[in-house]
């Protein structure tokens, strides 16, 4: 009687000879199995050695290669061999570098995966500032969204800025980062624009730090446009992937290295290939140049200006070209210094709408409250104790909340200073009293202790306010500035003004808008005198004293000199001390 043990072999010899049947597309082949079984090669098969990989690929291969006959495609000899050979390697290659963008580690930058640009941080740490931050033991994932970095501490030519914060950055927030002058904002920005903290090798980050370069071969519009070379690069990606997907649509064996069943291997590779198609999908090449085009009109440029070489703006205009290449190639995480600088009424308005509806991260700095109320969903507190504060909200509502924070911080403040204080006051006087009063103030001490062990609330610090007090000028009579039919144009250009009649006295308080090139400065630069009007007159009164301040400080700054330095320069008659 056969055992259990002979009926299983049988069983599995005979579904090996049915899977034989179906894989085979080859009648002799047929044949010979079932001759073979006939005449007992199947005993000898109950009893064959377990097959190695490489006997199981080379089953795999001419499974396929069966396939292939069975649909009329020649093939069999030693070069079709050899070119199928060399595709299955060219196959693995792909494969390993679909794994590699999926895990993110062919990312340019760092060999490992901590999230780190390395080269970027060196160089940062060459400019004066050295980031350092808790590592996690499971390292970054590389899928995230999000950018969470512990214990973060940035110095900048030897000086602390930050000291154990937290950055917490989450995908969907715009954010809103304030703090006085000279705290550190802008030198934050770049330590996360160097990716000198870990962040995810999914989210691509653009720090808007310089403006585009100067040149006579490329047009703002190109300026903006070339940002497509991310493109084809994606489409060449998206290329490998696909072939990498039929490749393992062929195999029926596991990987060798990592274990996977080539359908896992293929949820991996769809994976990557759908974040390829989602990225290509925002940089529609069919939308590409409307975009562009439409983002650098908001921004002020008209069509005619769109066409000119870059080097023919100034660098004003160029930083809005960098601007527009921002929005343009939409980052995941998009850091702006102060981008309303050198953006007139109109281009301010645009840009508030348009960073309104951003979905992705957006850190800003921004000294105009109104453009933090549109924009912001979040802001950040830059502290004088060397921290980020986190407030939900615009940036009205950061004020509202903040100044409510205080207030209970300074009620436990005092509370709690007044608790220390008349504890202290019942140890100092009865601690060497009676058994009981001592025993009480034994008691108090032990209370006292246990208060500083879970920390005192700090005193909230009052920013400083700082008080402008312009000097009496004394009476002058009106008008002590006054314009009579003045024309004004640059050589070779359409005149700006004609006729103009206007005249300002000492309660003045004029508001000067329009669009940029309509003449705004130079109007100034006429009222100050430092231009002359090709008609007309501008009569100033002979006892006015006229200061002006230009948007360009590199203008009137001597950058070599100190600002102490600077005043004594230009008051050289007045004391050090006023």
């Amino acid at each position: 009687m056969p055992s259990k043990w002979h009926e299983k072999k049988e069983r599995e010899a005979r579904q090996q000879f049915e899977r034989a049947l179906q894989n085979s597309a080859d009648s002799t082949i047929k044949e010979d199995i079932v001759s073979d079984i006939a005449m007992g090669g199947g005993e000898e098969e109950l009893f064959e050695k377990k097959l190695s990989k490489k006997e199981k690929k080379a089953q795999a291969k001419a499974r396929r290669e069966a396939k292939k006959k069975a649909k009329g495609k020649k093939g069999g000899d030693e070069e079709d061999e050899e070119d199928q050979v060399k595709a299955s390697e060219k196959a693995a290659e792909l494969l390993q570098a679909a794994k590699a963008a999926a895990t993110s580690e062919s990312l340019p930058g760092t060999g490992e995966d901590d999230g780190i640009d390395h080269d970027g941080a060196e160089k940062l740490a060459e400019a004066g500032t050295i980031c350092t931050f808790a590592r996690s033991k499971k390292g970054v994932d590389a899928r995230s969204r999000d950018i969470n970095v512990q214990n973060f501490l940035m110095q900048h030519m030897g000086s602390v800025l930050l000291d154990e914060s937290e950055i917490v950055l989450n995908h969907g927030n715009r954010y809103g980062l304030v703090g006085a002058n000279g705290c550190g904002k802008s030198t934050f920005l770049r330590a996360l624009g160097a990716r000198a903290v870990p962040i995810p090798r999914s989210i691509d980050i653009f720090f808007l730090s310089e403006e585009v370069e100067a040149s006579d071969t490329i047009t703002a519009l190109e300026a903006v446009m070339s940002v497509d070379e991310e493109r084809l690069e994606l489409e060449k990606q998206a290329e490998q992937l696909d072939h990498i997907l039929s490749e393992l649509a062929q195999e029926t064996e596991a990987d060798e290295e990592s274990g996977k069943s080539p359908e896992e291997q293929q949820e991996e590779v769809m994976e990557v290939l759908n974040q390829v198609y989602e990225r290509l999908d925002a940089l529609d090449a069919s939308t590409a140049e409307v975009r562009a085009t439409t983002i650098l009109k908001g921004l002020g440029f008209t069509h005619e200006m769109q066409q000119k070489k870059t080097k023919d703006f100034s660098g004003g205009w160029r930083m809005r070209v960098s601007l527009a290449r921002a929005l343009f190639i939409q980052p995941v995480c998009l850091l702006l210094d102060e981008p309303t600088n050198h953006l007139d009424m109109e281009a301010v308005i645009w840009l508030e709408n348009y960073l309104s509806t951003w979905d992705r991260i957006l850190l800003l700095v921004s000294h105009s409250q109104d453009f933090l109320n549109n924009v912001c969903t979040h802001m950040i507190d830059f502290t004088s104790r060397k921290k980020l504060v986190y407030y939900d909200g615009n940036y009205d509502q950061y004020v509202k909340t903040k100044a409510e924070k205080e207030e209970n911080q300074m009620k436990q403040y005092k509370w709690e200073q007044e608790q220390i204080k008349s504890m202290k006051e019942y140890i100092a006087r009865f601690g060497h009293g009676t058994a009981k009063n001592a025993k009480q103030a034994q008691s108090k001490e032990k209370v006292l202790a246990k208060m500083i062990r879970a920390g005192l609330t700090e005193k909230p610090e009052e920013e400083k306010q700082i008080n402008f007090k312009f000097t009496d000028p004394g009476h002058l009579p009106p008008p002590v500035l006054s314009f009579r039919d003045v024309s004004f144009g640059y050589p070779n250009c359409e005149p700006l003004y004609t006729d103009v009649n206007f005249g300002v006295d000492l309660d003045s308080r004029v508001a000067l808008v329009g669009p940029n090139g309509a003449g705004k400065t130079t109007l100034v630069k006429l009222m100050a005198g430092e231009l002359v009007p090709t008609l007309g007159d501008i009569r100033p009164h002979g006892h006015l004293k006229l200061g002006r301040f230009t948007q360009h400080f590199v203008d009137v700054l001597d950058l070599e000199l100190s600002p102490l330095e600077f005043f004594e320069k230009i008051y050289p008659n007045d004391p050090r001390e006023d």
